[in-house]
C-alpha cells in the first residue's frame, strides 16, 4: 500500500508532502527533501521514530 509523510507534521510550515510505495521509499525520499529544503545532512537518530511514527497510507 502506497505511503505518505507531511513535513509539516514534522517540521511546522513546511507544506511538502513526501509520498513513496512503501516506508523504506518514503523514508528515503524524505532523507533527500530534508537535506535539499532544511539543510540536514542526515535524519538525526533521535527523529527517526517520529518520522516513521508519521508515515501514514496514502
Amino acid at each position: 500500500m502506497p505511503k505518505m509523510i507531511r513535513c509539516g507534521d514534522l517540521m511546522p510550515g513546511c507544506n511538502a508532502v513526501v509520498e513513496g510505495k512503501d516506508v523504506a521509499e518514503v523514508m528515503a525520499k524524505a532523507a533527500e527533501h530534508a537535506k535539499k529544503d532544511h539543510g540536514l545532512t542526515t535524519i538525526p537518530p533521535e527523529m527517526i521514530p517520529k518520522v516513521q511514527a508519521a508515515i501514514k497510507d496514502k
